[in-house]
């Protein structure tokens, strides 16, 4: 019994010590990465975001574009290419809201229009017609 429990007693502190070691993320100089410096380059996460089963606007949303914004404000970005083919219903959106700065060589409208969403917190969803089609991204600030 005392054979077992130092086994188990050494196996615990090995498995808490590989643990402690995997967690620590460090970039090429030594520093921690904090999520703040990798969310802002990486992937940007769209599940669920502007979903619909309706397979023309999936089709929209996700076709792949180069963009270059800078000093973007939320009156000028929805009538920007790529993302000015089809219509918006916006409400309360934000004045003297920060500039919206982004450049891609492949970004999706969807991955837009959600890092456009974060960075000035509005809500999107669709407007839909009595049959339940999508008619607009409705925009709220």
């Amino acid at each position: 019994m005392m054979k077992v429990a130092k086994s188990l007693i050494s196996t615990f502190a090995a498995v808490v010590s590989f643990g402690i070691a995997g967690c620590e993320t460090t970039g090429n100089n030594g520093d921690v990465i904090t999520p703040s410096q990798t969310t802002d380059n990486g992937p940007i996460n769209t599940v669920g975001f502007l979903k619909t089963d309706y397979d023309p606007l999936n089709k929209w949303l996700d076709e792949r574009f180069e963009v270059d914004y800078k000093h973007m404000t939320p009156a000028l970005i929805f009538d920007q290419v790529p993302l000015n083919d089809i219509f918006y219903e916006t409400s309360n959106l934000p004045s003297g809201a920060p500039a919206f700065n982004f450049s891609s060589s492949d970004v999706s409208r969807r991955e837009l229009l959600k890092k456009i969403s974060s960075h000035w917190k509005l809500k999107m969803s669709f407007s839909t017609d009595e049959s339940g089609t999508p008619t607009a991204v409705r925009v709220e600030g």
